[in-house]
């Protein structure tokens, strides 16, 4: 049984090693592959791009605007910390 748990391992180590081998293989080819581009900075979270707003017509109601809520509400500690600040 000693045997066949020796080829066992051995068998484990190698896979183990062609596992690791073919992850240096793929960071390297993607490390030298370069597309000689920067990549463009991501957009700000939270920031929406200006529109202009919609003119009323004549005969028509008024327009309705769309208000976006982008962003999450401030937790209990973000609140204390935004009122300490606001009173100096």
């Amino acid at each position: 049984m000693d045997i066949g748990m020796k080829k066992v391992g051995g068998f484990a180590r190698n896979v183990e090693v062609w596992i690791f081998g073919a992850f240096g293989a793929l960071v390297l080819a993607a490390c030298l592959e370069g597309n000689g581009e920067p990549a463009e900075p991501a957009s700000r979270a939270g920031v929406a791009p200006e529109t202009e707003l919609a003119q009323p017509q004549e005969g028509m109601a008024q327009p309705m605007y769309v208000v976006y809520v982008v962003g999450k509400r401030p937790s209990a500690a973000e609140k204390k910390r935004m009122a300490q600040a606001s009173a100096g």
